[in-house]
């Protein structure tokens, strides 16, 4: 068949569940994306096959990917996609619509330094903004967010992105803990004492297996997938756990043991280059990295 009879064929919304299929690698995932049960997107994306007279997808064990056939179709979907949201822009600009920025942002950044400082900065600002704030990345590549803080480099060719800041990590407890166990006066002793962290199996960052900069061998009684659930284990007294500066430093009810234990990470920013473009994300993209830039005190120093 012609390409052109094929393009007839096709149902073009079809096209946005290929996209969301291709993104997030499962019937389920792009279901949920979508709104749409999965029975729906398998329905779809047979129906889009048939019609382009080409296999796009290949089932695996680990989901969905992409045929040579699809990962060409993929690039010209993300640029129709990138083109539509173009347009949608002058659109918005013409009947003056408010603009919304979805920011993603790891937990304990987000909820503990971005989220007031960005509220009290709207209030100048004639825009909207949804935090997305999770004990996991979120990805501008996939449409989750506009603008996007994480801790490993993000990849994509559309994708604009830089380091956004260090910042600092020290070992805390709760005073009642140091009470209750004695001082901690040399980094021996931390193998003898109880440990707050993460979960291992569902680390969602190379970067948090931090605690191995100690031992391999450390007693861990409590761990979650939160660091806001970590910090509350430790001012309960539970243990020792390693926390960003940020959130701790200026906890009355948690001290720093072994000052001179600390532990560097950085965030990464990201946004796609085509969303750069629009003045609301460019906006609150600059804020972010100026904030974080006048805040060095708090996030990377002691």
């Amino acid at each position: 068949m012609p390409n052109e009879d094929k393009l007839l064929a096709m149902n073009w919304n079809d096209v946005k569940v290929f996209v969301a299929l291709a993104r997030h690698g499962r019937l389920t995932r792009a279901a949920r994306a979508l709104g749409i049960t999965h029975v729906t997107v398998a329905n779809r994306m047979a129906v889009l096959e048939q019609a382009l007279e080409t296999q796009l997808l290949r089932h695996s064990d680990s989901g969905f990917d992409l045929t040579k056939a699809g990962a060409e179709f993929f690039r010209h979907a993300e640029e129709l996609e990138r083109q539509l949201i173009l347009g949608l822009e002058g659109s918005e600009r013409d009947v003056r619509v408010r603009p919304k920025v979805r920011v993603g942002v790891t937990e304990g950044l987000g909820d503990n330094y971005l989220s007031p400082r960005i509220a009290a900065w709207m209030r100048g600002h004639a825009l909207d903004v949804d935090l997305i704030s999770l004990p996991k990345p979120t990805s501008v590549t996939n449409r989750e967010a506009d603008i996007s803080i994480t801790l490993e480099e993000p990849q994509g060719e559309y994708v604009i992105r830089r380091v956004l800041t260090d910042y600092l990590l020290g070992i805390y407890a709760s005073r009642c803990y140091v009470d209750a166990h004695g001082p901690i006066t040399n980094r021996s002793q931390l193998v003898m004492h109880s440990w707050i962290g993460y979960i291992e199996t569902m680390l969602f960052a190379e970067e948090l297996k931090y605690h191995y900069e100690i031992s391999s061998e450390l007693n861990f009684i409590f761990q979650s997938t939160s660091i806001r659930a970590q910090q509350e284990a430790t001012r309960e007294g539970l243990g020792l756990s390693i926390l960003p500066s940020y959130m701790a430093k200026d906890d009355s009810r948690l001290v720093r043991v072994l000052p001179e234990v600390e532990f560097v990470r950085h965030y990464w920013i990201s946004t796609n280059r085509d969303l750069h473009r629009f003045e609301a994300v460019s906006l609150v993209w600059h804020f972010i990295i100026k904030q974080c830039a006048a805040d060095q005190r708090l996030l990377f120093r002691n």
